[in-house]
């Protein structure tokens, strides 16, 4: 593999090559996975003919040659997630509109190109969410349908399945159904069987969708293994299909055994098709949200939903807490003993206990200097912040990651990538580990993790990962940003590397009272890059769910929402408080925006379960009546929540201080049992029809477990509330700022 990308990269540097050997070698990088590069050594060779990169002589000179390298440039073009989802989906239909012209035009009948077509605006709904998208679709699709079957019957099975996901969101849906059985009974009726892949997945899914399951099973049964990435594809369409059939598809046994033949050997990789792409989010909110989230984790793990995740998007206290949540679980794949759901409330048990001693060291107070040397260094110094980044991130280092993951040195993000002890080469074409494209064939997840940052320079989300760093190019719509993207790129030992304690760090770099957090960064023109926290730009962390291609969305919100202030400051003290209300108010503005877009996700069938969970939900929020109001009623309001947790003790722990100081016994374990309840009930209420996701709930004994009942009594709990109020002023241990 690595002599292959070196070969492309050589050749992209712009050593010449013959036509065949680079039209071998981006094949040859596409059938590896490696489709970014693959789209780039497509793109040169197809403009070789204007450059001396390809030898002139070996230019394919027929029209047919040429058209085929340009459908699928387009294709790699549509698929490339290095590009943002606007400029890649857009990109690819410009380059077919050049060598074909308007795609609209009735006279173009080319199944091929239009089922091309009918892809890119196929994936362009799944990024953007935009039900026009899967109507063009859906129109091309059924345009080159009426053509001949080929090979495969590529255009006309997707015409098919696509008029069976517009029926279900209840789009002309008789004359849909209709249709796409014809389709389907057309393809079983004449398409002639010959070797290769997709020839089968054709004509297994027309019988899957037909209902005929056994014929189905017949057609995959002694079909070669694909490569990966086209196996994935069909089996997670299959997977769709069925889910459109049946609510409960895997209960009827013909529809398993189908599934089974399809991916023998891995239950695993069939009960992934059928959930979804999991990703788990852990919004900001200092400790106060760290702690909410680990209660999150206890119910999923009870529940052995975290063996799902796929994806862990953080965001300050939520990164603080989920690159800790992260190395435990790394440590425990790395064992040779088989996981299982104890496993995880293993995991999870001792990572409460961790991080509860890790808080008690008072991270704030460790690094707040005096008011007088904060004054100093931004009087002076320029500081834009009271407090050092830096001294954050050594402290995250040495109190809550190393314990996790010993060693010597400076732990760095790349040096966090690792392959499974149970993880078989042999299974994958003996590829080197890559969780992106494996995880779906295993039973426990490695989970992308995702460390969210904002850049100044920028106002671009910036991410840490394990493997690379800096503004994912998904992020960045052209129609609305005209602001240059800061490229991201893969680590590098020589001069781009970053300390996970550093890249968490910036997560939770909150602006105004830290410095924002500095980056040596070699970019052309030179550029000082800032980075602060990623609440800025998203405190969710849900983007990076979406941009990963989740369809099950699971939200911790512990974030710090608006409060009413009946009596805004006046004065200096008021033209702070206003500055900072302004802000606020944006970043609900965001929060409320971002909801709305994952819940229209969920209504155009994008998003198979979502559960967004946010600290004060199912809290009373009665109007202020006007004095003069005749309106005369009372509410009766009952003590609990509809989460079952009492309402004035929901409220407190809602309001404590959002800051990276020591916490008591009473308000972290209130925040545990609390977002173990809240979790609970939400996990129930929202996700229930995705059965293959949970298992029955085996309840663990938590150190919580005796606050629990507390938060959920109908009985008062007056010195407990008494105690999670005082914790919304004061600063526990010490220090000066009580709310960043």
């Amino acid at each position: 593999m690595a002599r292959l990308t070196d070969r492309a990269r050589k050749f992209l540097a712009g050593e010449a090559l013959r036509f065949d050997e680079a039209h071998a070698l981006w094949q040859a990088l596409l059938e590896s996975g490696e489709l970014s590069l693959a789209r780039a050594v497509l793109s040169r060779l197809r403009d070789g003919a204007h450059d001396a990169t390809i030898l002139q002589d070996q230019m394919p000179s027929k029209k047919a040659q040429r058209q085929e390298l340009c459908r699928q440039e387009a294709f790699l073009t549509s698929k490339d997630e290095e590009l943002s989802a606007a400029v890649r989906h857009t990109g690819a239909i410009e380059i077919l509109e050049q060598e074909f012209g308007d795609l609209d035009d009735p006279d173009l009948t080319d199944a091929e190109t239009l089922g091309i077509a009918g892809g890119i605006y196929k994936r362009k709904w799944y990024d953007l969410g935009q039900l026009s998208d899967l109507e063009r679709s859906a129109a091309l699709y059924e345009r080159g349908a009426r053509g001949p079957l080929n090979d495969d019957a590529y255009t006309q099975i997707n015409a098919a399945f696509l008029d069976d996901m517009l029926a279900y969101l209840g789009n002309n849906p008789r004359v849909r159904q209709v249709r796409a059985r014809e389709i389907r009974e057309r393809i079983v009726a004449n398409l002639e069987t010959k070797e290769g892949f997709w020839n089968a997945a054709t004509r297994a899914e027309a019988c899957l969708g037909l209902g005929r399951y056994a014929e189905a099973t017949e057609a995959v049964r002694s079909v070669p293994r694909p490569p990966l990435w086209k196996l994935e594809t069909s089996v997670r369409q299959l997977a769709t299909l069925a889910h459109l059939q049946s609510p409960r598809p895997l209960d009827d046994p013909a529809i398993q055994t189908f599934f089974n033949s399809l991916v023998p050997g891995s239950s695993a990789a069939v009960r992934s098709a059928f959930i979804g792409k999991v990703g788990l989010a852990l919004s900001g909110g200092g400790f106060r949200a760290s702690f909410y989230h680990l209660g999150v984790l206890a119910r999923l793990a009870e529940l052995d939903v975290l063996r799902h995740i796929d994806v862990l998007s953080c965001v300050s206290g939520g990164s603080i807490v989920g690159a800790c949540y992260w190395l435990a679980l790394r440590r425990r794949l790395l064992e040779k003993t088989p996981l299982d759901r104890s496993s995880y409330i293993q995991i999870i048990s001792g990572l409460i206990d961790h991080f509860q001693n890790a808080v008690s060291h008072d991270l704030r107070r460790g690094v707040q200097p005096s008011k007088a040397a904060v004054a100093l260094r931004m009087i002076a110094g320029g500081q834009k912040g009271a407090l050092d980044p830096e001294a954050v991130a050594e402290v995250l280092e040495s109190e809550f990651y190393r314990p996790l993951m010993p060693g010597a040195g400076p732990l760095f993000m790349d040096d966090l990538a690792f392959t499974p002890a149970d993880h078989d080469p042999e299974t994958v074409n003996r590829q080197p580990f890559n969780p992106a494209h494996h995880n779906w064939l295993r039973a426990h997840k490695v989970p992308a993790l995702v460390i969210n940052a904002t850049t100044v320079n920028t106002g671009h989300g910036w991410q840490f990962t394990p493997t690379w760093m800096g503004e994912s190019p998904w992020t960045v719509h052209d129609a609305a940003d005209i602001v240059p993207r800061l490229q991201w790129a893969y680590y590098d030992s020589r001069f781009w590397r970053m300390q996970l304690g550093r890249a968490v760090a910036a997560s939770a770099c909150v602006p105004g009272v830290f410095s924002p957090l500095e980056l040596a960064a070699p970019y052309e023109p030179a550029m000082d890059v800032r980075l602060v926290d990623g609440g800025v730009y998203d405190n969710q962390g849900t983007t990076a769910l979406v941009a990963s291609n989740c369809n099950v969305l699971l939200v911790s919100d512990a974030a710090c929402q608006l409060l009413l202030e009946p009596s805004p400051k006046e004065g200096v003290r008021g033209l702070i408080s206003y500055a900072a209300r302004s802000m606020d108010t944006l970043m609900e503005r965001v929060r409320q925006t971002n909801f709305g877009d994952l819940s229209a996700r969920r209504t155009t069938g994008l998003v198979r379960g979502m559960m967004f969970l946010h600290i004060k939900a199912g809290l009373d929020a009665d109007p202020v009546r006007l004095t003069f109001s005749d309106e005369a009623y009372t509410v009766k309001r009952a003590a609990l929540s509809s989460f079952g947790v009492r309402k004035d003790l929901q409220q407190a722990i809602a309001e404590l201080r959002t800051d990276l100081n020591a916490f008591t016994p009473e308000e972290s374990l209130s925040l545990m049992a609390c977002g173990y309840q809240m979790a609970s009930k939400a996990l129930e209420r929202d996700l229930s029809h995705l059965s293959e996701l949970f298992d029955t709930p085996r309840p663990a004994t938590w150190s919580f477990s005796e606050m629990l009942e507390k938060v959920t009594s109908t009985r008062p709990q007056d010195e407990l509330l008494a105690a999670v109020k005082a914790g919304h002023e004061v600063v526990a241990g010490g220090g000066w700022f009580t709310r960043p």
